[in-house]
């Protein structure tokens, strides 16, 4: 048995409008995670060229430890031993991540409604809320209690007025093709009536909170900022352009690229921001590579916000692209990309943006 142990950091994307900062921690957690698996594959491979049978099993508990286990049993064998020493441990939620040199196709971290205790469970906690509205399989949540979690993230029951909210946000996600948003990740938007956490300094106007390299699926929608725009045209402006960044993110960890996304930085010909950067609403391609002041945070940034503008701003995106290759180069990718989770983000898809 071996017991993988590193400093996990619950992600809260951060920003006065939207999202935030990657820390330099949590980048050198995933790396480690990621030379952790790199090492527990090559060990597999290396075992497998004397015996067939070995196998190897990798379980994750929901603070992010890997416990492994090794050797000649069965798959099912060596998954239980590995599921033992995790519970065995304290561990909450421990669940099976790789079986040998695969991948366990039924892992995920994804949040889920339960019925019996009108509550959305996240990541091993429970937050009173009640279903409102649902969309081609995304379910759209109010906050119907005070909800506080050990990260000291905190959601408040929703008072306010939200039909429009709830309109507007319909709105955005009926832009993409059923099959695009069942594979995306995103199954839950939370909306909260307040928002806050300690870490942050700022009442932000939403968050996709993560678990390591995957996401709950879970927007959280912050009403008391939100309403802070009375003009209804500016309003529905402001939320498109938050949901898309956010629903970003999401799409980011399900494709595991949030946190470590070489391929994406390689592009860039300046680097990321060592301080953060907060900018205004809308495209500002004063500094090359980059549609946005924010953008120039991190990569995580600088992919939610291109693809925000990329949906929400089409024409003026396009435009802007227009005259940056490296803005152009980064919309190739990230087009790629999304094409690869579902082939109708296609010609069609795009035009329709119009």
């Amino acid at each position: 048995m071996r017991i993988f142990t590193i400093l996990i950091l619950t992600i809260l994307f951060q920003n006065n409008l939207y999202a935030g900062n990657i820390t330099a921690e949590v980048r050198q957690s995933y790396k480690e995670r990621t030379e952790f698996v790199k090492k527990y594959i090559s060990k597999i491979k290396e075992n497998r060229k004397t015996n067939k049978k070995f196998k190897g099993s990798v379980v994750e508990s929901v603070s992010g430890r890997l416990y492994t286990r090794w050797g000649s049993l069965s798959q099912y064998e060596l998954d239980q031993k590995a599921l033992k020493d995790c519970k065995n441990d304290g561990g909450v939620d421990c669940l099976v991540r790789f079986r040998t040199l695969k991948k366990n196709p039924k892992y995920n971290r994804y949040a889920k409604y339960i019925n019996s205790k009108l509550s959305l469970k996240v990541l091993g906690e429970y937050i009173k809320s009640k279903k409102k509205f649902s969309s081609r399989g995304i379910d759209i949540l109010i906050s119907t209690e005070n909800f506080k979690n050990k990260k000291d993230f905190f959601c408040g029951q929703t008072k306010s007025n939200y039909k429009d909210v709830i309109n507007s946000l319909v709105k955005e996600i009926n832009i993409y093709p059923a099959s695009f948003l069942q594979n995306s990740g995103l199954k839950y938007v939370m909306i909260c009536e307040k928002i806050t956490d300690q870490s942050l300094g700022f009442e932000p106007g939403g968050l996709a909170p993560g678990h390591v390299d995957q996401s709950p699926g879970v927007f959280y929608l912050n009403l008391s900022v939100v309403n802070k725009f009375k003009n209804p045209k500016t309003k529905k402006n402001y939320i498109r352009l938050l949901f898309h960044h956010e629903f970003y993110h999401i799409i980011d960890s399900k494709l595991s690229l949030m946190q470590l996304d070489e391929t994406w930085e390689r592009i860039n010909k300046i680097n990321y921001s060592d301080d953060l950067i907060t900018g205004s609403m809308g495209i500002d391609t004063s500094v090359e590579g980059f549609i946005s002041e924010y953008a120039r945070n991190n990569s995580a940034e600088d992919k939610a916000e291109l693809f925000a503008f990329m949906i929400a701003q089409h024409k003026d995106f396009k435009k802007a692209i227009a005259k940056d290759e490296i803005l152009l180069k980064k919309s190739k990718l990230m087009i790629s990309r999304l094409k690869g989770i579902s082939k109708e983000i296609d010609k069609n898809f795009w035009k329709n943006l119009n």
